[in-house]
Formats: structure tokens, C-alpha cells, sequence
């Protein structure tokens, strides 16, 4: 009888008579400081919109070759990468609010740069100013993970809640920003004197966000020591959703980087034409992130991340620029809130900030790469080899995230059908792409006219 009732009294969550049960306690979450994160990151990612949809157009005066006209963007990245790297020090002698207010002074010197460059067309200064932008913009990328402590009781949904501060950002940065091009005699200076000032408004936002810091257990019980890194990097979950978060970004950007020069110098669009085509693509990378949310609280990561993948996967073959940035405006958002939610349980909360660094580092680093070598790559083969490279780093990606094992979450497990669906995909998407470019009587390694 004794044991009977320790274990009823153990099974329902009560003390067992020796020790007291571990609790966490969690701060009530703080819509505040969520919503104006979320405003914080619509200002940010403006700044850097605009600058994406337009820095390669900016530069064409300047760079000394075609092949650097994506060298200021992958700078930028390279410097994303670098600041992402510091996070860990400064959330631990600043505290996230601090840091983030840090990173917003950081953008502003950054359009001082920029705007600095197209006065004086210098190619050296714009890249000073695109590397002060990605560094200042490794700081909002982090938002995401400060409204997991405003909001710890759901973190896809702050996730999501704050992403979606990006609609406005893409409606304001290539869609308002990027118009301000002639707004003063200089081109270009328009768009840096508009992104200082949303830096001015991004550190008033900040100013009033109250970030607490990660629960602590209560009780008796000593406390848990974060595990070594290498440790936690070895779990499947955490493996895939760093290979999810890196793809998404590189996937993206191998198409979308040279997308406003290949527009303008090889298929005669106009500067406004691009411009809406990068906005609406950036429109689509936010816009779905309430419903993604409410999808992974239902289903899981698994089904949204491979939604993801057929958006991207359908990019390939769609001859439309502006469907086609839609669906990987979409492939992206899937991929990447569902990687963030995916990463949350890979961790404790005295392991995040390690290991969010860690991942944004990777990230940074892969979407560098592949924009440094976007312009080289279109140069070389053309705009619809191009394509089918994307679709080929579809199929690598299924391939890694199928050898990944148990990567997803417990309600679901990837199906076995999955990998057997993408072959068959892949296999014939690359045949309609072939077909099209015999149709059109069009050699395969020549850049289109």
C-alpha cells in the first residue's frame, strides 16, 4: 500500500516525500515587448531590403567588373556571419535589449557609409557600408529568439508573430524605399537617408522592449550544466534544422541575388519592374508566418519544412519572375520558421544564445557564399542552367535531411514516401526544363538575350 501510493502520488506530479518536484517557472508572456520586436524587425528588414533590391544596381558604376556587381550583398553576409558570432558575448555583458540597441546605432553609421559611397562613387566605401549593414543586421536577425523569453510558453508563435514584421518591411523597403532613388540629386542617397531614419525608429522601438531572463528550475534539485557544444550538435533534430535554416537561405539566394540585374541587363525590364518583383518576393517570405505558425502547432515541423521544398522545387520551371520569387518567397518562409521552431528543442535555455550563434553563423556564411557566387554562376551558363542548379540543390537537401533519421518533432515522422516523391519531382522537372529549352531552340550554356 505504501509503495501504491508513492507511485499514484509520483505519477500525478506530486512530491514523493523526499524531495521537491522540479518546476520552471516561466514569466507570464509579454505581447508588448513582442509586438514592438516585431515592429523593430519590420524596420530593420526594410533597411535591408531595400538594399538587396537595389545595391547591385547601386554598384554598377562603381565595381570594376560584371562579376562584382553581388561583391557589396555577399560582404554584407560575410559580415552577418561575423557579428552573429559575437552575440554570445555581448547578450552576456550587454543583455539582449542592450545588444539590439547596439546593432540598430550599427545601421545607421551603415546607410552613413552607403550614402557616402554614391556621393562620391567610390566602390570601397559601399562596401564598408554594406558590411556596417550586415552586421548591424546580424543583431535583428536575433530578435526572433528574444521574443522566446517575452513569450515562453510558445515559441513557434513567437517566432511567427515577430517574422511577420517582414510584410511590412518588404512593402516598405522594395516597394516604398527603392523608389526613393531620385528622391535627391545623387541616385540612390534617397533610399540611405530613408533607412537612418528607420534605424532612428528601430532604437525607439527597442528602447521600450523588457526581454526577462531564461527560467530557473525551483526546488532542490542542482541545476542541469549546459552541454558541450559538439554534444548538442550531434543530435539529428539539432543537425537537420541547421541544414534546414542554411538551406533555406541558400536555395533562396542563388536565384534571388542576381535576379534585379538579370532583369534589367538581360531581359529589358525596368528599374520599377524589379524593384515590385523583389518586393512582392520579400512580401512572400513574411506574409504566411501566422498561418505557419498555427500549422506547426497543429502538425509539426516535419509537413511545413517539406512544403517548403515543393515551393522551392516548383521555382525552377515557372518562366514568370514575378510567380517565380512568390513561390520561393514562400519555399523560404516554410523552411526557415519551421528550422527556428525545429532548433528550439534542441537546446535548454542556458544553451541558447551558444548554440543561436552558432547556427545564424552557418547561415550567414552558406547565403554568402552562394551570393558571391550567384553573378559568376549566371555569367557563366546562363539564367535557366541556373535554375536547374537550384533544382539540383533540392534534391541534395532532401537527400540530407532523409539520411538525417528522427530530425522532426514527435507528432510526426517524416513519411518513407517522401524521398521517393522528390526523386520523382526532380527527375521530372528537369525534363520539362530540357524540353522548354529545345523548344525555344536555345543553346543551354548561353546566357538568354
Amino acid at each position: 500500500e505504501i509503495i501504491a501510493s508513492l507511485l499514484r502520488k509520483m505519477a500525478t506530479g506530486h512530491s514523493n516525500g523526499f524531495e521537491e518536484p522540479v518546476k520552471l517557472d516561466l514569466p507570464a508572456d509579454d505581447w508588448k515587448s513582442v509586438a514592438l520586436l516585431s515592429g523593430a524587425w519590420a524596420a530593420a528588414f526594410a533597411v535591408f531590403a531595400s538594399n538587396v533590391a537595389t545595391l547591385t544596381l547601386a554598384v554598377a558604376e562603381t565595381a570594376p567588373a560584371v562579376e562584382l556587381e553581388t561583391l557589396p550583398l555577399g560582404l554584407a553576409l560575410v559580415m552577418q556571419g561575423i557579428g552573429t558570432m559575437a552575440l554570445p558575448t555581448k547578450v552576456r555583458y550587454l543583455g539582449r535589449k542592450y545588444m539590439y540597441l547596439a546593432g540598430a546605432g550599427v545601421g545607421l553609421l551603415s546607410c552613413l557609409a552607403l550614402a557616402l559611397g554614391s556621393w562620391l562613387l567610390d566602390f570601397g566605401l559601399q562596401c564598408l557600408g554594406a558590411c556596417l549593414l550586415g552586421y548591424s543586421f546580424a543583431h535583428a536577425q536575433n530578435y526572433r529568439f528574444g521574443a522566446i523569453q517575452a513569450m515562453p510558453s510558445n515559441p513557434p508563435r513567437a517566432i511567427s508573430s515577430v517574422l511577420f514584421g517582414g510584410v511590412v518591411g518588404a512593402l516598405l523597403g522594395p516597394g516604398a524605399i527603392s523608389q526613393a532613388r531620385d528622391l535627391l540629386p545623387v541616385p540612390f542617397m534617397g533610399i540611405y537617408l530613408c533607412g537612418g531614419v528607420l534605424n532612428l525608429l528601430a532604437v525607439l522601438l527597442l528602447s521600450f522592449v523588457e526581454l526577462p531572463g531564461a527560467a530557473e528550475p525551483k526546488g532542490k534539485a542542482p541545476i542541469e550544466q549546459p552541454r558541450r557544444l559538439s554534444k548538442i550538435l550531434l543530435q539529428p533534430r539539432c543537425g537537420a534544422a541547421i541544414v534546414t535554416l542554411t538551406a533555406s537561405y541558400c536555395i533562396m539566394l542563388v536565384l534571388m541575388a542576381p535576379t534585379p540585374a538579370v532583369m534589367q541587363n538581360f531581359y529589358s525590364h525596368s528599374f520599377t519592374a524589379s524593384t515590385l518583383t523583389m518586393m512582392g518576393h520579400m512580401f512572400c517570405m513574411f506574409a504566411p508566418s501566422p498561418l505557419t505558425g498555427i500549422a506547426m502547432a497543429r502538425a509539426g515541423s516535419a509537413p511545413v519544412i517539406v512544403a517548403g521544398l515543393l515551393c522551392a522545387a516548383l521555382t525552377a520551371v515557372v518562366l514568370d519572375f514575378v510567380v517565380g520569387m512568390a513561390l520561393l518567397g514562400f519555399a523560404w518562409n516554410f523552411m526557415y520558421i519551421g528550422g527556428s521552431a525545429l532548433l528550439t528543442k534542441s537546446y535548454s535555455p542556458s544553451e541558447g544564445p551558444k548554440l543561436q550563434a552558432v547556427t545564424d553563423t552557418a547561415v550567414n556564411f552558406g547565403a554568402a557564399s552562394f551570393t558571391l557566387l550567384s553573378m559568376p554562376i549566371v555569367s557563366s551558363i546562363g539564367w535557366i542552367p541556373t535554375q536547374l542548379l537550384h533544382l539540383a540543390m533540392m534534391e541534395q537537401l532532401r537527400s540530407s535531411l532523409a539520411s538525417a533519421g528522427r530530425w522532426t518533432d514527435d507528432k510526426l515522422q517524416p513519411p518513407d514516401l517522401t524521398p521517393c516523391c522528390f526523386s520523382i519531382l526532380y527527375r521530372s522537372l528537369t525534363h520539362a526544363s530540357c524540353l522548354y529549352r529545345q523548344a525555344r531552340d536555345e543553346s543551354f550554356f548561353v546566357l538568354p538575350a
